[in-house]
């Protein structure tokens, strides 16, 4: 058989990805677990209450370019020495110098993306203000 070292690597992946699935089954498990404890718990408290009107809350994304809290760390210190208002174009521009990054269309929309988030949050603590449009879209001013 010519190809055996295709086959030989397909079902090392295989067994792989069934690892990986055999962990999230246990994992599911533990969170099932977790989930019964929690509603016997608030059941002990109010027994009264109903659990069936609870939805689930989507767990957030986190993007991988930045560890906790250096984006906005990184949004202030591009603040402080700004002249002019800035927008969130000009932002990732200055984020993908600040680390380092290759401005890619994908990275400039992850770095876009993370701007603005943490300018909302910014602009939520009077922190940053709102500072008019321009061509490129909202501007931004530390507050």
């Amino acid at each position: 058989m010519a190809e055996s070292h295709v086959v030989t690597g397909l079902v090392a992946k295989r067994a792989q990805l069934a690892g990986r699935i055999e962990a999230c089954r246990q994992e599911l498990a533990h969170l099932e677990a977790d989930v019964g404890n929690l509603d016997g718990a608030i059941k002990l408290f109010a027994p009264d209450y109903k659990l069936e009107g609870l939805r689930a809350k989507p767990a957030g994304r986190r993007n991988r370019l930045f560890i906790q809290g250096e984006c906005q760390r990184l949004i202030l210190e591009i603040f402080r020495d700004a002249a002019q208002p800035l927008s969130a174009a000009r932002l990732a521009e200055a984020l993908a110098r600040g680390k380092g990054l290759e401005a890619s269309p994908a990275v400039s929309e992850a770095l876009r993306k993370s701007a603005l988030g943490a300018v909302k949050r910014l602009v939520g603590k009077g922190v940053i203000a709102p500072a008019g449009n321009d061509d490129t879209g909202a501007l931004w001013r530390l507050g």
